[in-house]
């Protein structure tokens, strides 16, 4: 079987930028594509990977999507297109099913949360021949096989089984979707927060366990599916690999809780500096954690040596009755802690507070707009809206009238869930989303000056306002005046560097 995987665009319906194109570097890429092409490539299918993503020269998303995927169809002939994504790919979803069909006879296989989390409807409304509900590697071959033998099937949901032993699992194949190219021309174009350890930087991305053991109300991963986690030695294992392929120089692990214990925290800082020491590894990594992992200012440091730049911390709110409403089973004194190591240690602390749970209130706003602005200055703690997403428990309270329309309208705007008045409300989000991009409390770095390299790219120097060392930055510059930012290569502290023009 020839199988077609079709990597969703990243923000489908924003309008192209200059030039146009969407962005995606590797360290935003959908894993589950990679794991995917690795599970059908084992079974003896041939994978054929399209990523719509960094293309230029189109007008809008849409128009680019009709005209490389009947390309492809037209030059591939597939036996069987797999399709999937977020509910937040909805729109290329259902164009991308619209444009198979109008091309082709080739059956369609739709996975991905959007499937996960809302398989009746989802498969009901966007029509594709089959859908696969959970973990797909094995479903899909399982599929690939069947019809690989001339089966006849009619449509159906198929709800796959939860992989027990993930090791198991061949590691992640990105070739067929232009990760080579990712790497050496568009590492620049995303994440801004994963740039900041090296000037020319090639992110990749890791996934060191599946799912989640917690359940926040807001959140639309773990509620069906046990969290597991990889070996050390499996992790390492694509590492090695991994590096000796690409060269990458970031890590990214994209874990919802890396350091589930302090344990395991400890086997991978040691894993990775005998791996430095044996094998020549040069990279700088980061991780995502909760409260629940009790970090310690020793395990940190023991990171920090291993070349850890940055974690992620599960926040969310300051407010102790918001927190308690989102069931995220933490108290605020636990993260002031983290972030103290985290600087003790030298490593940067990250975080959202996302603002309209249910019992929010003017009151409680302000409980995590003052956290905010005493903490925010220096560590990377960002601000934006929660959204009820399917999947989370928060979506079946608000009792959507119209499912159809809620997809195709998705963060399209805000939905006031709270008893704040939606005046009010509309007035928090602006004076928040305000806050967010103006980085208006946030140290300036010190004799900031550029010179050009390219046509819009320019290397940065300044001096950090809290360590006093200089570094060197990149970023493309459009127009002076130009504000970036960004943080301290050496003490990862949070900073912005404010350009009136070229040496």
């Amino acid at each position: 079987m020839r199988i077609l995987l079709v990597v969703p665009t990243f923000h489908y319906k924003a309008p192209f930028q200059e030039g146009g194109g969407q962005a995606l570097s590797l360290s935003d890429f959908p894993s589950g594509f990679a794991y995917l092409a690795a599970s059908l490539k084992q079974a003896g299918h041939e994978v054929v990977g399209l990523n719509l993503n960094n293309i230029k020269g189109y007008p809008s998303p849409k128009l680019m999507l009709q005209d490389i995927l009947t390309k492809k169809l037209t030059d591939v002939k597939p036996d069987l297109v797999g399709l999937g994504g977020l509910c937040t790919d909805y729109a290329f979803l259902k164009d991308a099913i619209a444009i198979v069909r109008a091309n082709s006879t080739v059956p369609v296989v739709l996975g991905g949360q959007i499937v996960t989390n809302d398989a009746d409807f989802i498969f009901h409304d966007l029509k594709p021949d089959y859908a696969i509900a959970g973990e797909a590697d094995g479903a899909i071959v399982e599929l690939a096989d069947t019809l690989a033998q001339g089966q006849k099937l009619e449509p159906f949901i198929a709800r796959a089984t939860v992989i027990k032993d993930i090791d198991s699992l061949p590691l992640p194949d990105y070739e067929p979707f232009g990760v080579q190219d990712m790497l050496d021309n568009h590492s620049m174009d995303t994440r801004l927060l994963y740039r900041y350890p090296r000037p020319y930087p090639r992110p990749f991305n890791i996934v060191a366990s599946r799912s989640c053991p917690f359940n926040c109300t807001f959140c639309v991963h773990g509620h069906r599916i046990p969290y597991r986690a990889r070996s050390i030695e499996s992790i390492m294992a694509e590492i090695k690999q991994t590096y000796e392929q690409y060269q990458f120089n970031i890590l990214v692990l994209l874990d919802e809780l890396f350091a589930v214990n302090k344990k395991r925290m400890i086997e991978f800082c040691q894993a990775v500096i005998e791996g430095k020491q044996k094998h020549g590894w040069d990279f700088d990594w980061m991780f995502q954690t909760h409260a629940s992992a009790r970090l310690d200012l020793e395990t940190l440091r023991l990171a920090k040596q291993a070349g850890c730049f940055l974690f992620s911390y599960g926040l969310e709110s300051a407010s102790p009755a918001v927190l308690k409403s989102m069931n995220k089973r933490m108290k605020v004194e636990q993260v002031v802690e983290a972030m103290d190591m985290a600087k003790q240690a030298g490593i940067g602390f990250s975080a959202n507070l996302i603002f309209g749970d249910v019992v929010e209130t003017q009151e409680t706003w302000a409980e995590s707009l003052s956290f905010w602005l005493e903490h925010g200055q220096e560590n990377f703690i960002f601000l934006a809206n929660l959204m009820p997403y399917p999947g989370s428990k928060l979506f079946e309270n608000i009792k959507v009238k119209n499912k159809r329309a809620y997809y195709e309208h998705i963060d399209e705007g805000v939905v006031n869930m709270t008893t704040i008045s939606d005046k009010s409300f509309e007035e928090l989000i602006r004076l928040t989303s305000h806050l967010e991009r103006a980085w208006l409390f946030v140290k300036p770095v010190l004799n900031p000056h550029c010179e050009r390299e390219g046509v819009k790219m320019h290397k940065i120097w300044g001096t950090c306002p809290y360590c006093g060392v200089e570094s060197m930055y990149r970023h493309e510059i459009g127009v002076f005046p130009f504000m970036m930012g960004t943080a301290c290569i050496k003490c990862n502290r949070r900073m912005k560097i404010i350009l009136t023009g070229v040496l």
